[in-house]
């Protein structure tokens, strides 16, 4: 049964999207036992059409090569990064922090992947193409739900963040509308939450 699908993409030799789903299945369930919090990062390249008419098939490939190379290695070696499909790059961080690091990594990645991308032009000349990217970042929490779900969401918040300054997005923890990373609340008041039926239960019982 392994062998009929793919582990690798072939392109960018990291996992296949089928490899990816799989080690997200596995990363949630001990999540789920270790009540750990992780990350989701897609990156989704528009019009790479663009790419492929200015400097050919060929150099469209360098440039998935090199977007797979840096999503990488911002994400660490230890972390998982697959090719979902076509145009989307995933990255799953395991185990983060604490959800004010969400910001530093969404930006960080969004700013290596901006950089231009050197290519091999048609007639073998090295050139410079610009990719137009968008990062969503998922927050994942132990419960979190369907894998498919969390890859959904992630895509929908690249495609917004094609519209933000620094081209990164995360679902506002309010509303779940898609919000600029760098204008994030990321770390919800949850003390402060928690606190005032406290408060108001004290008072009550005076």
């Amino acid at each position: 049964e392994r062998g009929s699908v793919p582990a690798v993409d072939p392109v960018t030799k990291v996992h296949s999207s089928a490899a990816l789903v799989h080690r997200m299945v596995a990363a949630q369930k001990r999540r789920r036992r270790t009540r750990r919090e992780g990350a989701l990062v897609a990156v989704m390249v528009f019009d790479p059409e663009r790419i492929a008419a200015v400097a050919g098939a060929a150099a469209l490939n360098e440039a998935w090569m090199t977007v797979a190379t840096r999503l990488q290695r911002q994400l660490g070696v230890v972390n998982p990064v697959g090719r979902y499909w076509d145009r989307c790059f995933v990255g799953l961080v395991e185990t983060i922090p604490a959800s004010s690091w969400l910001r530093a990594l969404g930006l960080r990645v969004a700013a290596s992947l901006r950089r231009p991308v050197e290519v091999t032009g048609r007639g073998g000349e090295p050139m410079q193409v610009r990719l137009d990217i968008g990062v969503g970042i998922v927050h994942l929490h132990p419960s979190h739900g369907e894998v498919e779900d969390v890859l959904d969401t992630a895509q929908s918040l690249a495609e917004a963040a094609r519209a933000m300054r620094f081209r990164a997005a995360i679902a506002d923890p309010a509303t779940g509308q898609p919000v600029a990373l760098e204008e994030a609340a990321l770390a919800p008041p949850r003390t402060q939450r928690h606190a005032a039926p406290a408060a108001r239960l004290t008072r009550a019982s005076r």
